[in-house]
């Protein structure tokens, strides 16, 4: 997952960027006045500082390191290019091959396991992340990660023939706006954050 490392990477790239073109190439808005600039993570808006590269969530639970790193690394590298509605796996990705067993274990096989025969509880908790249903699996979600990086999750229900399944699905241009390293680590979070899961915090 993120190290310190990769925050202060993240945090040194983001201040010596352009605050306009980081906010129109991510979706977000720049408020000259207060020097932050709005965008919306998981559903919910944050206002990250562009002095300082502190964050303000607006969401109940709390940011937590890989939160952070992340919402930087998109901040920096989105290029402004909208969702196509094209779903790819992660093994489809730039070198997604290498590092597809470990998203499997990571991501795709805890939400398999939580939520395969309790698809209701899933929706329940999809919806605090601004989901909305689409038509893949048994029941699929589309959670709006960022404003111009959607990710889809779905399920398939498990039966006495075959067990629970799960996928975790990146829009085709996921690729222009974050890394392929930087994508695995957004999957993950997701996938722990719809189990309640939470990583480490800053101090």
């Amino acid at each position: 997952m993120c190290s310190l490392n990769a925050y202060s990477e993240a945090l040194k790239r983001f201040k010596t960027s352009d605050p306009f073109e980081m906010a129109k190439n991510a979706g977000g808005e720049y408020c000259e006045k207060g020097q932050t600039i709005k965008i919306k993570y998981l559903g919910a808006k944050a206002a990250v500082d562009f002095l300082s590269g502190e964050i303000v969530w607006e969401a109940p639970a709390g940011l937590m390191k890989n939160d952070k790193v992340l919402i930087l690394q998109y901040l920096t590298s989105a290029c402004g290019v909208t969702p196509r509605g094209t779903w790819v796996s992660f093994i489809q990705l730039p070198d997604g091959p290498h590092h597809h067993a470990p998203f499997v274990l990571e991501a795709m096989t805890p939400l398999a396991r939580e939520f395969g025969d309790r698809v209701d509880e899933f929706k329940r908790r999809a919806a605090v992340f601004g989901a909305e249903e689409i038509q893949m699996g048994d029941y699929g979600v589309v959670i709006p990660v960022f404003p111009h990086l959607p990710l889809a999750v779905c399920l398939w229900k498990g039966d006495a023939e075959f067990a629970a399944n799960s996928n975790i699905l990146f829009d085709v241009t996921a690729p222009l706006h974050l890394t392929t390293a930087a994508l695995w680590v957004l999957g993950v979070e997701v996938s722990r954050r719809l189990r309640g899961i939470q990583g480490q915090q800053y101090s």
